[in-house]
């Protein structure tokens, strides 16, 4: 129902530089579960604080899944501790969450504020309906996304 009347909002907007919010995920997600990381290669840069992932990566934490060809790991120390701040993806990225996936090119996902930005050809499919557009901002906490750019959707009847 919601993405019927988004296809009818699609009607009334201009062609360029359309916006369009969806939900992605269940919300609540609990981005202190450990993180869980499988890749080909692992190359780490103490000086640096990051950690390069190549070759089948795939990253999941709680629900949600990541998987790229290739994943930057920037660290953050705070009172001694290290944890992951950023991981940066690229290279036929692919987000799940839940139900929903969503594809593109490049993605840069925030651990403390669990906010992701994929940009690249983005795709999101919820329940056999799609979006697409140029880039999707998504915080996991809440479900809340924005799909920009020249934004398309295939409906399920």
């Amino acid at each position: 129902m919601f993405l019927r009347a988004l296809a009818l909002l699609f009607l009334a907007l201009p062609a360029t530089a359309q916006t369009s919010d969806i939900g992605f995920g269940r919300g609540n997600f609990d981005n202190s579960a450990p993180v869980e990381v499988a890749a080909d290669n692992l190359e780490v840069d103490q000086a640096t604080g990051r950690a390069v992932l190549t070759g089948n990566v795939v990253i999941a934490q709680g629900d949600l899944r990541l998987s790229a060809r290739q994943v930057t790991v920037d660290y953050t120390t705070t009172g001694g501790n290290r944890s992951i701040e950023r991981l940066n993806a690229s290279g036929e990225v692919l987000i799940v969450a839940g139900d929903d996936a969503a594809e593109g090119q490049e993605a840069v996902y925030t651990l403390g504020s669990s906010d992701i930005l994929l940009t690249g050809n983005v795709v999101v499919t919820q329940a056999g309906n799609t979006l697409a557009g140029d880039r999707l901002t998504v915080n996991l906490n809440s479900g809340a996304g924005v799909v920009t750019g020249r934004v398309r959707t295939t409906l399920q009847p």
